[in-house]
């Protein structure tokens, strides 16, 4: 197994090559979409790629501080951890942007650390070193780069979680699962499978399970956490259920069978990226089924309910496929599944960096591609 260096050096090369892919489609092409947030970078585009859409959120709550609207878009929708801590660095001088990218950058990369040394402990090192390809080349993987998105520090937080729930490190999992439960709206994942796989591994060493195996439970304060503070500051528990109106949320049937998108579509061409998405979601979901076998009930409960929320709540499947990088243990699976086919595997990894390449490129010239 290529040791925690080595990974991180596979990881920055990746990211390096992300940038290398933005960068030079924003100096060909220019800013062709609407994604772009600020023109505070416009002559670094190696930088400016990087702070598109959502980030202008996130830098707003970092430096303003959160707004509420039932009926508008409005900042509460974004969980507190990531933009807190991009809020501490600029305590301490850094710029919002800047912080937001270099934030994204480590958090990745300890990522994907963290994940190889997850996969070792359940499958060996081979596997491992597959799976771990597959997760830094996934198509959506930038980001985990330098995008100011919370992602990759979810990731870090959620498989360092389940790392230290295998080593029998319960109150470190429980804090680190409280984290991730306050950085993005798929808490009810984080706390079923830590809570399941800690039952799990009880019953398996078989001994009778006892009240405190029932500690990852208290993974839901990160949630109950951001619920008091609106609570507080706005008088509203659900603030970021209720905002999701202005951001054209449907609810019940519509949302789930995707109808006002659906007769929003004028030309099948417009369903080529959400068809990719969804795609992409499914795949990851569908591993859930050999998961119980290869993994055991914890994580396929885990990617079960981390999938199907974003599943049932998108308006259009764009974002899914960002949304799947949440879905670590898939990664394993399908890297198992294909370990005796390895053409088969290459031949993933090659369309998987492709659609990376891809998505990066326009993600940085601002398409609306998650």
């Amino acid at each position: 197994m290529a040791s925690p260096r080595n990974i991180a050096a596979r990881a920055l090369a990746v990211a390096a090559g992300c940038c290398a892919v933005g960068t030079a489609s924003l100096l060909v092409l220019g800013v062709r979409g609407l994604g772009r947030t600020s023109e505070r970078f416009a002559g670094l585009p190696f930088l400016d790629m990087w702070v598109r859409w959502d980030a202008g959120w996130y830098q707003g709550i970092a430096t303003d501080g959160y707004h509420f609207s039932a009926s508008q878009q409005s900042s509460v929708a974004f969980f507190p951890v990531y933009p807190m801590l991009i809020r501490a660095a600029t305590v301490l001088g850094a710029d919002p942007f800047l912080a937001g990218i270099a934030l994204t950058l480590v958090f990745g990369v300890a990522a994907a650390v963290l994940f190889a040394d997850w996969a070792r402990g359940r499958a060996g090192s081979e596997a491992a070193r597959a799976a771990t390809w597959g997760l830094l080349l996934w198509p959506f993987a930038f980001f985990l780069y330098g995008a100011v998105y919370s992602d990759a520090l979810f990731l870090a937080l959620i498989v360092g979680a389940f790392g230290c729930l295998e080593r029998g490190k319960v109150r470190t999992a429980t804090l680190l699962g409280a984290l991730a439960a306050a950085t993005r709206p798929v808490a009810p994942a984080v706390v079923v499978g830590l809570l399941v796989r800690k039952l799990e591994l009880r019953r398996r060493a078989g001994e009778p399970i006892r009240l405190r195996d029932f500690t990852p439970a208290l993974s839901a304060g990160g949630l109950l956490a951001y619920m008091a503070l609106l609570t507080v500051r706005f008088g509203d528990p659900f603030a970021f259920l209720h905002t999701q109106a202005g951001w054209g949320q449907a609810t019940g049937a519509e949302a789930l069978l995707k109808l006002p998108f659906l007769r929003s579509v004028t030309d099948v061409s417009e369903l080529g990226l959400p068809a990719v998405h969804l795609a992409l979601l499914l795949l990851l979901l569908a591993l859930a089924v050999p998961m119980r076998r290869m993994l055991g009930w914890g994580y396929t409960a885990y990617v079960g309910v981390a999938l199907s929320i974003p599943l049932v709540t998108s308006r259009d499947f764009i974002g899914l496929g960002r949304y799947a990088l949440a879905a670590f243990p898939s990664f394993l699976v399908l890297a198992l599944l294909l370990r005796d086919r390895p053409k088969l595997w290459r031949a993933w990894l090659v369309v998987s960096a492709a659609l990376l390449v891809v998505m990066t490129s326009k993600f940085a010239v601002g398409r609306y591609v998650s």
